[in-house]
């Protein structure tokens, strides 16, 4: 990867260009931070047409459908361009969005993870992962680890690693990992919100502004960004 401000402000050309070409309206803002453990890539006021269609019809479903196809459609082409313009490899991307003002988060994870290897101490370090693992064991089970680390003065990354039960490994055996997805992004930002956010809030001394969540189900891990206000 090269130098970051000029890899974050290629990608940030990149992505503005495909969202004009792809849906003829680019984010309001997007924000780019790359470094060797993750690519994190923040959109906001990412809202065409259709999108404020679905606000005003108050259609959820059909607004994460949208969401989503919007992603799948840009992030094969984005893999391919960053590999090509930047030298960056992206192995997987993963995603979500944050309802209350429809902006997205993209990570972009490299082959080889170094997220364990580059992890950090910060203030309130511990308390957190105490928190995210009490709330993780409600729902699951507590994670055979946890990783996390700032990704940029205001995005805080956490990797649980090792959290899914039987009853989930045999829904994805039989093929449902999207149904799957769909429950536990409900019901894990549900019980993140009630339970998890006012003690990170108060552990480091921030603001949440937004926090989104996916997992990569074939490697048993699920990825927890936190955005907070600057």
């Amino acid at each position: 990867m090269f130098e970051k401000n000029k890899a974050a402000s290629h990608i940030e050309k990149l992505i503005q260009d495909m969202c004009t070409s792809s849906f003829n309206h680019p984010p309001g803002r997007i924000g780019v931070y790359p470094d060797e453990r993750s690519l994190i890539i923040h959109l906001e006021d990412f809202m065409g047409d259709e999108v404020l269609r679905l606000i005003n019809l108050h259609d959820q479903d059909a607004l994460r459908s949208v969401q989503e196809l919007m992603v799948e459609h840009m992030l094969p082409n984005l893999t391919r361009t960053l590999k090509e313009t930047t030298g960056t490899e992206i192995d997987a991307f993963y995603y979500d969005w944050f309802d209350k003002d429809l902006s997205g988060m993209l990570i972009g994870m490299p082959k080889e993870p170094l997220h364990s290897a580059r992890s950090e101490l910060y203030p309130g370090k511990d308390a957190v992962h105490e928190k995210i693992g009490q709330v993780t064991c409600e729902i699951q089970k507590i994670p055979d680890e946890t990783y996390s680390y700032w990704a940029a003065d205001h995005i805080l990354v956490i990797i649980r690693e090792g959290i899914l039960i039987k009853l989930e490994k045999a829904f994805l055996e039989q093929g449902a990992g999207e149904i799957l997805r769909k429950v536990k992004r409900n019901l894990e930002k549900n019980v993140i919100q009630q339970e998890a956010n006012t003690p990170i809030e108060k552990h480091l001394n921030r603001k949440i502004k937004s926090y989104y969540l996916d997992w990569s189900f074939d490697q048993n891990k699920s990825f927890l960004i936190y955005v907070f206000e600057k």
